[in-house]
């Protein structure tokens, strides 16, 4: 069992994390480009102020990038999240945008 310095130092790792992946987000005009194509869809209105992806993943299967954000696939609109078993858009990051076929085929998880 872990301490509680133990547990809040992953848990600052993964705020810092999701930090950068925030900063990855907001220089890639694509990855911007398909997030508002997607809120586009998915929201009955426009906002000023849109949000931005919080769904952090980690991809197990990957040699070249372990960690991304989701930017579309599948959102479950009842439970309010991604269907992660379906295909996704993720923005790694490296700052790549790749796709995956989903937790199915290939090892995912939410960070």
């Amino acid at each position: 069992m872990g301490s509680v310095s133990d547990y809040a130092d992953r848990g600052i790792a993964r705020l810092a994390m999701k930090a950068d992946l925030s900063r990855t987000f907001a220089r890639s005009r694509p990855a911007r480009s398909i997030w508002n194509r997607h809120l586009r869809q998915r929201l009955a209105q426009a906002e000023d102020d849109p949000p931005i992806p919080q769904c952090a993943v980690r991809l197990y299967e990957r040699s070249d990038c372990h960690v991304g954000l989701v930017i579309d696939g599948h959102w479950e609109r009842g439970l309010g999240n991604w269907d992660l078993s379906c295909p996704a858009t993720i923005l790694l990051s490296t700052g790549k945008i790749t796709t995956t076929p989903g937790c199915v085929a290939e090892g995912l998880e939410e960070l």
